[in-house]
């Protein structure tokens, strides 16, 4: 039941800045190691803060060697991740990167996507075919 949680900048006055600085290397981010929600309740940030959330609970019995990946049966599910984000920051621009197998089921990816207002799967072609993994990236209150 693990989450981690990653930096964050002011997206508004410093995109740029931000992105130079992340580049470099200099860009304070701050990872925790813990459930979703005692880690969130110790985040805080202004309204124009960028948040960038990494999102990989265990899938335990939510993957099935022939039907694939269901977000929902994750423990815990990650539509209810998503949604305690969206909840903690109303205003803020999110960006979510979660880990995915690249069988998901067809429903539960298309439960997921719908609430994001830009949304993106990606596979990464590592291994052998059934045993690969990548990040549905989506954004809430910006499109990039």
């Amino acid at each position: 039941m693990h989450t981690r949680w990653i930096g964050r900048c002011d997206w508004q006055r410093r995109r740029r800045r931000c992105y130079d600085r992340a580049v470099e290397g200099a860009l304070s981010i701050e990872v925790l190691n813990a459930d979703y929600q005692s880690g969130l309740a110790n985040v805080s940030g202004t309204w124009d803060d960028l948040v960038i959330a990494f999102i990989a609970p265990p899938w335990g019995d939510a993957l099935d060697k022939t039907a694939g990946l269901d977000l929902r049966r994750t423990t815990p599910p990650i539509p209810a991740i998503v949604d305690v984000l969206f909840h903690k920051f109303p205003e803020n621009y999110l960006l979510c990167a979660i880990q995915v197998h690249e069988t998901v089921l067809p429903a539960s990816i298309a439960e997921l996507r719908a609430r994001f207002d830009w949304s993106i799967p990606r596979i990464y072609g590592l291994n052998a075919p059934g045993q690969n993994h990548g990040l549905l990236l989506g954004t809430k209150r910006w499109i990039p």
